[in-house]
């Protein structure tokens, strides 16, 4: 989120937060402002009592009456507030006031007031109780210009003396009350204002498409999380701070408005404007709510017992694109309502994609909002992938229906009890529509591997976070800690206490808190006492609680040791310590209540046993009995959130059992002990040599998962080894190791979603290190379409083969994506255009890309970072990249940094291969440059100056080893 200036505009520290207002100036003001209250009252009247408030219109908007966009209000004497001093000096709300419920009223106006410019008008008010006494009202407000600000006492209906003014640093509005208001009674708070109907992504904005008559139609929509609600309205915008909400919308035809409850009526207004009134919400968050203004069509299944509808752009809908979400929501809804024993609480859920959304998709309860790409899927053009992606993302939102939206986090440092849950959950649900998926064996390569290797840096943090205040730190929680980890953590105790428990303390946590707010505290307790009630499960030695704030409350994760005694020892030590990828750092900073000890649920199996067993291990020491001569795996299914690692002889045993006979070994273990493989290896616990002997089974074992795992652990070789003599011999060995997986899968599409997957990583890798049959192939396939005009390319191979064609072509190969990526009007196949530009090898084609990128004319502002993280993951753009986001980065941040930029995934894409002294002066310088201007990627930048010093001690240790390994496994091919 980007900064904000002092309210007066200026930056003087003796006038920052404050109004300075000569006399005449406070006349001229005052004359003004009674002007635009009275043009106000004639166009709208007169602000009346609660629930019949109208909004101006905004065809004759209100104008502000100072730079500062402050507007003095009307009978009362305009004061402010005087600095950092009073209550409004700290970003959190005081809890002096206690919202009840809230009277919106707004009036996007869809045409520009000046070019460019647009505006909406709103009213509002909120009801709220007086909780302690005070002389302040203080609410969040952001970019909002007022005219009118009254304070009714609810039971007398008598106006209170006040005066306003608002706060800029911490988004409020701020009211002075002549006289303290009482505890015990309830006011009203009624407004006047107007607001940017702006392209930014952010609150009330708008959004636009071009139709198929090549119109240009602009929408109103919205996005309120995690703090742009007060970029709407006035409002209480903490998770905490719930009420009821009456919403009205004005549209003119042929658009229409949706929100979060069904409409009431919709009524002629004024001319041609119509207000929709819409049916009061639930006790609910402020970020929650969600309005949209547009002309779009919609689907509904008819089948379902809530009314479900997907809203699209009209030739989206007419092209059936809409219709999987269509039918796969009331599944996903009726599956949770028996897996969580909870019903649905709304009477509807509409889900809407719109052109122009900063994140995958937003929760709002019973108004869903997406990009196109989450929503929308036409399988003539679209991969399996692109289905997969709408199926989960159609779960992961639906299950905040219940967490986040029926209970929410008492403050955004729990926001993982929202995006974990969710995270692990839509596995769940998307598995109940699509079970041939496997999605419970893609969490351990999508989301486990994810989480731990982001935690495996002492500047990951807590899954409870700390010191959260600001909107910039808020945005920053939403990253992988809050979700992957979350979700892992998640998973894990499902694993251990069982279904039954599992489900049996969510129904009661649900049930005992819904419409309120919680924290880790009362979801434990409430797991704890359903395993306490079910028979067959038990709770940790230590207690529930306790054993699950170890991994909460704790950055990191351990790695169990499973060592024999010696070689002939049928005895085996289990230790745990924290994991670190830099095997340099200091193991005590930052410090841990807990001293980086867990208590760990322990699988593991030995050789020719049937089932796992299950134990406890925290700071003692443990010692199994195995068999002699056997192979043990620690770990066993990857339901754990820990690496385990192996005396070498086990190492070589469990290697010569992959070898020999991998179908033996649980297919998620063969994953995880790639991946642990690597990563130990990576940190120095293990021999490199250990971990790339382990991929040998790979010729045999064409299953996604061990590949997919294996894959993305090599990846990191190649970025620190793509420009050293190293990458010489790894990519003849990976030719010869993809090579019975390239020629058993071959280039005709079919078979399993898994094996659809498992082509596009078998022809990708094949391609990319260069297989001549492969680049040919790729390049054929794309030339027979610019040369035809008839694209022939099955859809899953699309991406493999534009960028493969891009990277090995010129400006003409460029010229034409670039054409069909600017006139497609598929979502997902204008992704897979967009990515594969990003291939090209071409410098002066790269930089040219680079310019189109940050003019919102070619790129649409919500795909700017996607395109910089791919340009960075690009061997010959991401020097070219990395230095023109340095020079740019002042237009970046005031463009972009409004919270919903990927500051981070730009900042770990573009230094991922940095492993020199050189590349580490220029992050440091950076960070020294811009440390004010980082938005949501300041622990982003600390993780990666953190991975930088970690990578050049990496080369310094494994270079060598690694090349001696390849060039004589090369030498025997």
């Amino acid at each position: 989120m980007g900064g904000f200036d002092s309210i007066d505009g200026r930056n003087s520290s003796s006038t920052k937060g404050k109004v300075v207002l000569s006399k005449g100036a406070v006349v001229a003001y005052v004359i003004v402002t009674i002007i635009i209250i009275v043009t106000v009252g004639l166009l709208a009247g007169l602000l009346p009592k609660r629930g019949e408030i109208d909004c101006p219109p905004v065809d004759k908007p209100v104008e502000t009456t100072a730079s500062s966009g402050v507007i003095v209000s009307t009978g009362a004497d305009q004061t402010s507030p005087s600095g950092p001093t009073g209550p409004w000096a700290d970003v959190r709300l005081p809890k002096d006031l206690v919202p009840l419920h809230y009277v919106v009223d707004l009036q996007p106006n869809l045409e520009p007031v000046s070019t460019d410019y647009y505006v909406f008008n709103g009213t509002s008010s909120v009801d709220f109780t007086v909780k302690n006494a005070t002389s302040y009202i203080i609410i969040h407000s952001n970019k909002l210009n007022y005219s009118e600000v009254i304070v009714k006492e609810i039971e007398t209906g008598m106006e209170q003396s006040s005066s306003f003014s608002t706060y800029e640093p911490n988004q409020f509005l701020v009211v002075e009350m002549s006289t303290k208001l009482v505890v015990g009674k309830n006011y009203t708070l009624s407004t006047v204002f107007m607001g940017e109907l702006a392209d930014d992504l952010g609150g009330l904005y708008r959004s636009s498409y071009t139709n198929e008559a090549k119109e240009s139609i602009v929408i109103a929509t919205t996005q309120m999380q995690p703090t742009d609600a007060r970029k709407a309205f006035p409002c209480f915008d903490e998770p905490a701070m719930k009420a009821t909400f009456d919403i009205k919308l004005w549209h003119k035809d042929p658009y229409f408005a949706l929100s979060n409850m069904p409409n009431i009526t919709t009524e002629v207004i004024d001319g041609d404007w119509k207000r929709t009134t819409f049916d009061t919400t639930p006790i609910m968050s402020s970020y929650l709510l969600a309005f949209v203004v547009c002309d779009f069509d919609y689907v509904q299944n008819a089948t379902s017992k809530v009314q479900a509808r997907i809203y699209g752009r009209p030739e989206q809908i007419a092209n059936g694109n809409g219709d999987y979400a269509r039918d796969i929501t009331p599944v996903i809804l009726e599956h949770f309502e028996t897996f969580f024993n909870v019903a649905y609480p709304l009477p509807k859920t509409d889900q809407i994609a719109v052109p122009d959304f900063a994140a995958g998709a937003m929760e709002n309860w019973g108004l869903v909002i997406y990009r196109e790409t989450a929503l929308l899927y036409d399988s003539m053009i679209n991969s399996a992938s692109n289905k997969q992606r709408v199926a989960v993302v159609v779960a992961h939102e639906l299950a905040h229906q219940w967490f986040g939206n029926l209970i929410s986090p008492a403050w955004w440092d729990e926001l993982w009890l929202n995006e974990g849950f969710a995270s692990y959950v839509e596995y769940i649900g998307t598995n109940a529509v699509e079970p041939t998926w496997r999605m419970n064996d893609q969490f351990v390569v999508s989301d486990l591997h994810r989480a731990m290797n982001v935690d495996g840096l002492t500047s990951s943090r807590p899954i409870v976070a700390e010191n959260v205040e600001t909107p910039s730190d808020i945005n920053a929680l939403f990253d992988t800690i809050s979700y992957s980890k979350g979700a892992c953590i998640i998973r894990m105790i499902n694993h251990f206490v069982g279904d039954d428990a599992f489900k049996l303390g969510l129904m009661n946590y649900l049930n005992e808190f819904e419409y309120g707010t919680v924290t880790h505290k009362e979801l434990f307790q409430y797991w704890g006492n359903a395993v306490a009630t079910t028979p067959g499960v038990e709770n940790p030695p230590v207690g529930f609680s306790n054993a699950m704030n170890t991994w909460i409350l704790q950055m990191g994760y351990p790695v169990v040791n499973m060592k024999r005694e010696s070689t002939t020892s049928t005895n085996v030590k289990l230790t745990q310590e924290r994991f670190l990828l830099d095997p340099n750092a200091k193991l005590d900073e930052p410090t841990s209540p807990y001293s980086y000890v867990w208590d760990v649920p322990f699988w593991y199996l030995s050789e020719d046993e049937t089932s796992k067993t299950l134990l406890w291990l925290n700071d003692a020491d443990v010692t199994l009995t195995v068999p002699a001569g056997k192979y043990f795996i620690g770990n066993y299914e990857a339901f754990g959130y820990y690496r385990v690692n192996y005396d070498d002889k086990n190492w070589q045993l469990i290697t010569d059992k992959l070898n020999g006979g991998f179908e033996a070994i649980d297919v998620k273990s063969r994953a995880q002990l790639i991946d642990d493989a690597f990563q130990l290896a990576r940190a120095k616990r293990l021999d490199y040599t250990i971990p790339l002997r382990l991929t040998e089974f790979l010729r045999s074992d064409f299953d996604y998962l061990p590949w997919e795992s294996a894959l993305d652990a090599i990846a990191y070789l190649v970025r620190m080894l793509g420009r050293s003599k190293a990458y010489g011999p790894l990519s003849t060995y990976m030719l010869d190791l993809v090579g019975p997986l390239y020629n058993n899968l071959t280039w005709i599409d079919g078979g399993s979603h898994l094996e659809q997957y498992q082509r596009i990583n078998a022809i990708g890798t094949a391609c990319g290190y260069g297989h001549p049959g492969c680049v040919q192939n790729a390049t054929d396939k794309f030339n027979e379409w610019r040369t035809t005009g008839s694209n022939s390319i099955t859809p899953n191979l699309r991406t493999t083969v534009y960028c493969n064609a891009i990277a090995n072509g010129g400006s003409e190969e460029w010229d034409f994506a670039w054409e069909k990526y600017k006139n497609e009007s598929n979502s997902q196949e204008k992704a897979k255009l967009e990515y594969s530009l990003a291939c090209t090898r071409t410098p002066w084609i790269i930089r040219r890309f680079l310019d189109y990128v940050l003019d919102d004319t070619y790129v649409r502002r919500q795909d700017a970072s996607s395109i910089f993280q791919d340009l960075c993951y690009n061997e010959y753009a991401r020097d070219m990249t990395w230095d023109f986001i340095r020079q740019e980065w002042d237009f970046i941040y005031n463009v972009y940094g409004t919270g919903f930029f990927s500051f981070s995934g730009i900042i770990n894409s573009c230094t991922s291969h940095f492993s020199t002294d050189f590349e580490l002066q220029q992050l440091l310088g950076f960070k020294d440059t811009n440390g004010d201007k980082l938005g949501s990627g300041v622990a982003s930048v600390e993780q990666a100056i953190e991975s930088t010093n970690t990578n050049i001690q990496w080369r310094k240790d494994n270079e060598e080893v690694i090349f001696t390994w390849l060039s004589d496994q090369v030498s025997s091919l």
